[in-house]
């Protein structure tokens, strides 16, 4: 008795290991199956306006309508007046600010390149014979 009830679950256990493995595969196969039906299926219809009374105009919008509002002019422009009067002081304005454009402005920040001041004549005469005499004479070509 012991031994065919060993016999069973030696003969079962490998089918249900085989199902285990195909269960893993045919979870991924729906799942590949399920990305390629968001990119292949058709982009459901805009839901139809409900039809107003006789004579009546009915306008109908996309439910996103931050996309076709128009901004206001504190988002737009920050400097502008309708921005500055929140009734909130400005900060004091502690630097010069920028001065960009403005006439009679000058901008440091930089050092000038340097000048180099050689004295030619406090350097000596070639020696005689030497490369730097050949070279200014003419007599060897300088590399």
């Amino acid at each position: 008795m012991l031994a065919a009830s060993i016999g069973a679950m030696l003969l079962l256990s490998p089918p249900a290991a085989a199902q285990e493995s195909s269960n893993a595969v045919d979870a991924r196969v729906a799942e590949i199956m399920a990305e390629a039906n968001s990119v292949l299926t058709a982009v459901p219809p805009r839901p139809r306006c409900d039809g107003g009374s006789e004579g009546e105009i009915v306008v109908c919008a996309a439910t996103d309508s931050r996309r076709y509002r128009v901004p206001s002019t504190i988002e737009s422009n920050p400097g502008s007046r309708a921005a500055l009067r929140t009734g909130i002081p400005a900060p004091p304005q502690l630097d010069r600010g920028s001065c960009k454009g403005q006439p009679g402005c000058i901008v440091g920040g930089y050092t000038p390149p340097a000048v180099y001041a050689i004295d030619l004549k406090a350097i000596p005469e070639a020696p005689a014979g030497s490369d730097a005499d050949r070279i200014g004479k003419g007599e060897l070509a300088d590399r």
